[in-house]
């Protein structure tokens, strides 16, 4: 009877196995999220381990590595990493040899048996870069980051070990913005690589790199560029301020800050200059204007910004003469009103058109069936068809596509009589100057507002054009870039400072950084550094100098007589 009323013994729970039970229940009152973040690193090894296991669950790329070392082995430590954010070769001279070489010494006392802790941040890990923290959100921050987590048994904080290393694109020269004369750097999706690029141009210690995190998915890391001293500090001010504000979930390139940024959205126009040439960057930080880098992107954004920076060139500053730039201009204007100037002729004012060349363009659209405008239309947005095209197919057959596509629909479209063929020069020449605008954010914006001026042509005639670009320079003339005028200093005019806007003035009588960012140091350079030849320096100079020169030599003469 007695018999009907026994248990069964179970066998008896591992140590081990109880403190994990222990460990696991205590976790599962801690609520997801930002308590859990807020958590301080507990003494308890297992802990802490097992609460990182449960963040990353069963993910393959969260590597945790138990080990002990000591004369007896009775130190227990905990490294976890991200595999592939990390340099395995720095983990293991940095890490492991040291932890082995200390295992493996006989005869030698701990340097200090009671505190381990101290042992391995003073003696054993022997990279450059060691981090302390106590919080684990902190931490988790860091090893996304591409830091190295080492938990030692019995400590309430933990080592957070700078090992990045992490496949990435070499220094190559810039895709979008290729130039016959300049450097041949470009910025890479490695944020720390592009600011040591702008560092090794811009030697000084003012040169500040300010970092901030956006982006609560993807804490995006984001640097703000200025020079202390050169920049206005309420600009500085107003970039900080309007990226501490962005509440996203993702930053994925620079462009997803530029519409949070910017001070128009309304407008087709960028309202931030952007570039992936480091030589531009310090160009315009010497200027005393703030750049925007973005990890995981090569393009950079520069603010403040205006109209007429967009048709400038890095280039421009390294050759001796400017001739290039006022062609910019004259292609601006063709690429917006040319097709719209040929249809406004052609449908309402032919008397202003010579009688041969009107009787040729009415021999060449005989027969077409649309009207100039439906015609413009219709090889204005062919065009534009296949350049989008040409663009985004692999480059080896992306441009034979846009040059074989072009000829041969233009020259079916005139067999066709479709089009005629003053219409296919017209909309190539557009193209062509399109071309010459070497910002391309300014180049699309272009090209699509010859759309509506080119219905309020076929509308109106002349009259309709300069309706279009008398709305475009008020549109224009009311925009803002950070609070500075987007047509300065063409509106507000400051004829002083127009030397680089419609041309490039000499170096040397560009002594003033540009008032318009309002730079405490507003001084660039010495005046009166224009070189003078030897021909016009004045016969006083002449003779003082060949003076200086005879009593050199008697000197000499006298000394070797001596």
């Amino acid at each position: 009877m007695s018999g009907q009323f026994m248990r069964p013994l179970k066998k008896p729970k591992k140590s081990a196995e109880i403190r994990k039970q222990r460990i696991n229940a205590r976790l599962e009152q801690i609520q997801p999220d930002t308590e859990l973040l807020k958590q301080p690193i507990s003494p308890v090894l297992d802990h802490n381990v097992e609460l990182f296991k449960k963040m990353f669950a069963e993910t393959s790329d969260f590597v945790v590595r138990q080990f002990h070392f000591g004369s007896n082995r009775e130190i227990r430590v905990a490294l976890i990493f991200i595999d592939g954010l990390v340099d395995r070769t720095s983990i293991s001279e940095s890490i492991f040899t040291p932890f082995m070489m200390k295992t493996l010494e006989n005869g030698e006392q701990e340097i200090v048996p009671q505190n381990p802790y101290d042992l391995i941040l003073n003696w054993l890990v022997t990279f450059y870069s060691v981090k302390e923290e106590v919080e684990i959100g902190k931490l988790l921050d860091l090893l996304l980051a591409g830091f190295a987590i080492l938990f030692i048994d019995g400590a309430a904080k933990a080592l957070a070990i700078e090992v990045k290393g992490w496949a990435m694109r070499s220094v190559e020269e810039p895709k979008a913005e290729s130039f016959v004369r300049g450097p041949r750097e470009g910025f890479t999706e490695t944020l720390r690589v592009n600011t040591a690029l702008i560092r090794r141009r811009i030697r000084t210690p003012k040169l500040r790199f300010d970092m901030l995190q956006i982006g609560s998915v993807t804490k995006t890391d984001v640097c703000v560029a200025y020079i202390d001293g050169l920049v206005n500090p309420a600009t500085v001010k107003e970039v900080k301020q309007r990226l501490e504000r962005i509440d996203t979930d993702s930053i994925l390139e620079s462009g997803y800050l530029e519409d949070f940024i910017r001070d128009n959205y309304r407008t087709p126009f960028a309202l931030l200059d952007r570039t992936e040439r480091p030589d531009k960057v310090a160009g315009c930080l010497v200027e005393g204007r703030v750049a925007i880098m973005v990890d995981n992107t090569p393009f950079v954004l520069i603010v403040p910004a205006v109209f007429s920076g967009f048709l400038q060139s890095p280039e421009d500053y390294y050759e001796a003469h400017d001739y290039i730039r006022p062609l910019r201009w004259v292609a601006l204007f063709l690429t917006l009103t040319l097709p719209s100037f040929y249809v406004a002729l052609t449908t309402f004012h032919q008397e202003m058109i010579p009688g041969s060349l009107a009787l040729s363009m009415a021999v060449g659209r005989a027969g077409v069936p649309f009207p100039a405008v439906v015609e413009a239309l219709l090889m204005e947005i062919t065009f534009d068809l296949l350049r989008e095209a040409g663009t985004r197919m692999p480059r080896s057959v992306g441009q034979a596509v846009g040059v074989v596509g072009a000829l041969v629909l233009g020259q079916a479209a005139v067999a066709a009589g479709i089009v005629s063929p003053f219409m296919v020069i017209i909309v190539a020449l557009t193209a062509i100057a399109s071309f010459l605008i070497p910002n391309y954010s300014a180049s699309i914006a272009i090209r699509y507002l010859r759309y509506p001026i080119l219905l309020l042509a076929g509308s109106f005639g002349l009259l309709g054009v300069f309706w279009g670009l008398m709305l475009l320079l008020l549109h224009l003339a009311s925009l803002r870039s950070f609070g500075v005028p987007y047509l300065y200093p063409i509106s507000p005019a400051v004829p002083g400072e127009w030397q680089d806007v419609f041309y490039r003035a000499p170096w040397w009588a560009m002594d003033r950084r540009p008032r318009l960012f309002r730079s405490p140091n507003i001084i660039r350079q010495a005046p009166g550094q224009r070189p003078e030849p030897p021909e016009n320096q004045s016969q006083a100079q002449r003779n003082s100098g060949a003076q200086e020169q005879d009593k050199q030599q008697h000197d000499q003469t006298g000394k070797g007589q001596g």
